[in-house]
């Protein structure tokens, strides 16, 4: 299905544009692999930091909030000492999925583009 979205360009709108509208809920360094780490099923956050190299507690902490607080994720916590939480992708955030298919593929693709202009940048 093709969007049009030149009518919200034309205002100069780009809040309005859906596609930077998608990229606010999903998009950034750490959201889509939080999201594809996640895929397989419920993790609990120490699982989460560990997978994801480079991340920070903190920065994996704003993370999942922003993504719980649009939806795409849910939280639950246990009553237990040390205290457990687990994360897991809601049916809406399943949505998501083949939109990063389509990311993976593209990175897949693009891949040796991308060696090349480096390849070129030390030449």
């Amino acid at each position: 299905m093709k969007i049009n979205i030149d009518q919200n360009l034309k205002n100069n709108s780009y809040s309005d544009c859906p596609v930077t509208r998608s990229l606010q809920v999903f998009g950034g360094k750490w959201k889509p692999i939080i999201l594809w780490e996640m895929e397989n099923g419920t993790l609990r956050f120490g699982e989460l930091k560990r997978r994801i190299t480079g991340i920070t507690q903190k920065m994996l902490t704003q993370q999942l909030r922003e993504l719980e607080e649009e939806g795409i994720i849910w939280r639950r916590v246990y009553a237990e000492v040390p205290p457990r939480v687990e994360y897991g992708i809601t049916d809406y955030g399943k949505t998501l999925r083949p939109i990063l298919d389509e990311m993976a593929k593209w990175g897949v693709n693009h891949q040796p583009k991308q060696k090349m202009i480096a390849i070129k940048k030390v030449a």
